[in-house]
């Protein structure tokens, strides 16, 4: 079997906001710049398996609430403008939009044709935890004497700490953060930097709250980058053929010296088939070889208790364009 790590990128609503001339855009739904660059970079790479995008449905409804309060705003300010205007020789006739236009069902219809179009998990808060989320909220603004995050006051909009807050239970209550290995949170805001130590306590995992979407590419790379760049020989490892070789290896080993001891393979189990790949420097015949790194649990029993050792396998590969294999597989824990 092959394990990548297992990703959650969970947006903030400021990291989802789409603008036209610097104002909130209300003619039609789409997530903004950061959404894009991110969903972009992970379905060129094909990380689509490993790499799950989230939004909370919070932020959806805040995004929609905040089109329908700019239309509000925009129809104020043009009929001000319009009256102003009128009457000037060189000015036809202004024609003032419908008033009674029901912005909300539109951006309500827009918002679920393009939702259809996107592969995300919804981060929602369910009725049957809704008191414990409020109880919850009430406690953090209680212990927060100032009142700080993610009950800061920022922006235009007197309620965001609220809202803050909202987003952060969708995501503290969201079941399958135990699925990940690794979560990020993007928002444009600090409004959350004291927020780790509170996910970590729940779900015993790290959470890195990120500003900028391109610190988001810089950890993707960083955890994905071998894969990226070594695909193929990736791919090849997941063959039956590679999976095959390994197992048959393995199968004739039958014992694992472990302090200088020597114990009985009782059985092992291939946790990473490629964990990674490196390639050797170029040979007198100018090949370069390529190095396929597994993961193995072997165990074993030591006084009647059992025991099991992580073991890396190293396989090489004679060259990219044939892939044959160079047996035999070594291992940086000695098995005979």
């Amino acid at each position: 079997m092959s394990y990548k790590l297992k990703t959650l990128i969970v947006f903030d609503t400021n990291s989802l906001r789409s603008t036209d001339a610097g104002e909130v855009a209300y003619s039609f739904f789409a997530f903004g710049r950061p959404f894009h660059v991110v969903e972009e970079f992970i379905i060129e790479n094909k990380l689509t398996d490993d790499i799950h995008i989230a939004i909370p449905t919070w932020a959806i409804e805040e995004l929609k609430d905040q089109k329908q309060r700019q239309y509000k705003t925009d129809i104020i300010e043009f009929e001000k403008l319009a009256k102003r205007l009128s009457g000037l020789p060189h000015i036809g006739e202004i024609v003032l939009p419908e008033i009674e236009f029901d912005c909300a069902t539109y951006v309500g219809i827009k918002a679920t044709e393009y939702l259809a179009t996107k592969s995300i998990r919804l981060l929602e808060i369910k009725q049957e935890i809704a008191d414990a989320v409020l109880r919850s909220m009430m406690v953090r603004v209680m212990k927060d004497e100032n009142k700080k995050a993610p009950f800061a006051h920022s922006g235009k909009y007197k309620d965001a700490g609220f809202k803050d807050n909202v987003v952060w239970e969708s995501l503290m209550n969201f079941e399958e953060v135990a699925n990940y290995d690794k979560i990020i949170f993007l928002s444009k805001d600090g409004d959350y930097k004291n927020c780790e130590a509170e996910f970590k306590d729940k779900w015993l995992k790290h959470i890195s709250i990120l500003k900028d979407e391109n610190n988001v590419l810089v950890d993707i790379k960083k955890d994905y980058g071998n894969y990226i760049a070594e695909r193929i020989i990736h791919d090849f490892a997941q063959t039956e053929y590679f999976r095959t070789y390994l197992n048959d290896e393995l199968k004739v080993k039958t014992s694992i010296v472990v302090e200088d001891k020597e114990y009985a393979i009782e059985n092992f189990s291939i946790v990473d088939i490629c964990v990674n790949v490196d390639r050797l420097p170029p040979n007198e015949e100018d090949v370069e070889n390529i190095v396929v790194s597994s993961a193995i649990k072997v165990f074993y029993s030591l006084d009647e208790e059992k025991k099991e050792e992580l073991v890396q396998g190293l396989t090489v590969l004679l060259d990219d364009e044939t892939k044959e294999i160079q047996p035999p597989t070594e291992y940086n824990i000695e098995l005979k």
